[in-house]
């Protein structure tokens, strides 16, 4: 195909790249490009310059209604990734997402905070990004048969300090004026703008209450002034800048699954299913390697899964884990891996001395 096009005079091709949100964005996509210029290009747009910065960000290939997801290495080429991609589903799609985390946000570009906005609020929604508090009651709950579940639903869930409830209505109201809407936000407004999980904690109509008082303080704002103010206020969470994955089973005893593993700049952390409290967590200096394995066959193995050896070079053990995005998480380990070792390699590097200056 690539050489048909070369031979009819055609030597480029406009490639749609979708940004979170579904923010759309044409490239011109040549013979030699490759998924770094194209991350290039889309940092350039967004504000930001450094190659730092450009190396926590990826291209991503998406097929089958994102059930296969696959970030791309940042040598391959864009149009062989798309000839390849066109028969397996001709509606597959190219994301950029941001991976890594380290370097500082950047507020000034409205697009660059428009994007991070957009790919870290349904991580908020789904509150992933801290711990959900849990009481003793609701623990009991789950032992219980299902019968007796329904008789005692009326137990209160663990309590979340008034602290909690006044941040969580703050980002509901910053969310809601993110929206450029001139009216105050309904009940169902301010459900949609809560984590469930959290969002139980108390009736609708003191949310409502909160949400309004907190919007009449932010009113002044512009909607893109209130998603900078939301991305600040929630870059202080515990798992900011993570990236989740659900695990179906682990070999590993320590690790109750299915459980929620978050991936970031400090390491693996397997965060308990309905708390996401961490239960335990690996440094990224432990990561040895990481290895998919496709599935067996059979109705529990539906899944592909993926071997981490964890540990240092006198001990060593493989924790096997099993998951839908087996490839997108050992990329991501990966690009932390890449990451941690460029910057260590930074820090070692000694500056010229005087003498060799004269």
């Amino acid at each position: 195909m690539e050489l048909k096009a070369v031979m009819a005079g055609r030597s480029s091709k406009r490639q749609l790249f979708l940004l979170p949100g579904g923010i759309e964005r044409h490239l011109k996509i040549k013979t030699c490009s490759v998924s770094l210029d194209a991350i290039e290009e889309l940092c350039n747009e967004i504000g930001l310059h450094l190659l730092e910065a450009m190396d926590e960000y990826a291209i991503f290939l998406v097929t089958h209604r994102g059930q296969n997801v696959r970030p791309l290495n940042k040598r391959e080429y864009i149009l062989d990734i798309a000839t390849e991609a066109e028969p397996v589903d001709s509606n597959y799609s190219l994301w950029f997402r941001r991976v890594i985390w380290t370097q500082p946000l950047k507020f000034d570009n409205e697009l660059c905070v428009t994007m991070h906005y957009n790919q870290v609020l349904p991580d908020y929604l789904k509150a992933l990004l801290s711990v959900v508090p849990q009481s003793k009651a609701s623990d009991y709950l789950k032992v219980l048969p299902d019968y007796l579940k329904a008789l005692l639903s009326v137990v209160p869930q663990g309590k979340a300090s008034e602290q909690q409830l006044q941040q969580l209505a703050k980002l509901a109201a910053l969310q809601h004026r993110a929206k450029d809407t001139v009216f105050l936000p309904t009940i169902g407004e301010v459900q949609e703008c809560v984590p469930p999980q959290l969002y139980i904690r108390q009736p609708p109509q003191p949310w409502l209450n909160m949400v309004t008082q907190h919007m009449q303080q932010i009113s002044p704002l512009s909607p893109h002034q209130a998603r900078a103010q939301f991305l600040g206020l929630v870059s202080a969470f515990p798992m900011f800048g993570s990236c989740f994955f659900y695990i179906k089973s682990s070999s590993n005893i320590s690790i109750l699954a299915p459980c929620v593993l978050a991936v970031n700049q400090n390491g693996l952390y397997f965060l308990h299913k309905d708390s996401h409290e961490a239960m335990v967590s690996y440094p990224l200096s432990e990561v040895q390697s990481t290895r998919t394995q496709r599935p067996t066959g059979g109705a529990s193995s539906s899944y592909p899964y993926v071997d981490i050896l964890l540990g240092d070079l006198l001990t060593q053990r493989i924790t096997q884990l099993q998951l839908e995005q087996g490839l997108e998480l050992c990329r991501v380990i990966a690009m932390h891996m890449e990451n941690m070792l460029s910057v260590r390699e930074k820090r070692l590097t000694l500056p010229p001395s005087e003498i060799t200056l004269l």
